[in-house]
């Protein structure tokens, strides 16, 4: 017989919540300065317990795409031209925008994969919603602590 999935709006919930926002999840590989920015974003989107070790490699591959596109947006930023004119004369839209394109959707696809679009994050799925709610509330009364009271230390 297995284990009943706990409410996300009992008090235990409330709790376990609580105590996961306090804690941070270490990448599984080093990242650098701006991939680590985006990791930081990726976790936080979704309740701490609920990461695999796979899922933690995958986020590890959106911070690193994130910053791929970044640097294709800037490297784009910087041509002149939009448009590139072919051998026949025709105007074609510069090759950086196909390749900033195919990136976001495989930055879309990702984000399906590990259920941090915006429909897992706040659509229809009503459990995980409210799970992130909580999670997210206690990282607010967290981030707002005057230090008056105590917590768990991780």
């Amino acid at each position: 017989m297995s284990k009943r999935k706990l409410r996300a709006d009992s008090s235990t919930a409330k709790m376990l919540a609580s105590q996961a926002a306090q804690k941070t999840l270490e990448p599984p590989q080093k990242l650098t300065k701006i991939e680590m920015r985006y990791w930081e974003s990726i976790i936080t989107s979704r309740a701490l317990d609920s990461w695999t070790p796979i899922d933690q490699q995958r986020a590890v591959k959106l911070a690193k795409l994130y910053v791929e596109i970044d640097d294709y947006e800037k490297e784009l930023a910087t041509q002149a031209r939009r448009w590139v004119k072919t051998d026949t004369g025709t105007m074609k839209m510069h090759p950086l925008h196909y390749v900033i394109e195919d990136l976001y959707k495989r930055e879309i696809q990702m984000c399906r994969s590990l259920q941090i679009h915006s429909r897992a994050t706040n659509g229809e799925s009503r459990d995980q919603v409210k799970t992130n709610q909580l999670y997210q509330d206690a990282r607010t009364a967290i981030n707002d602590d005057d230090g008056l009271i105590a917590r768990v230390l991780n």
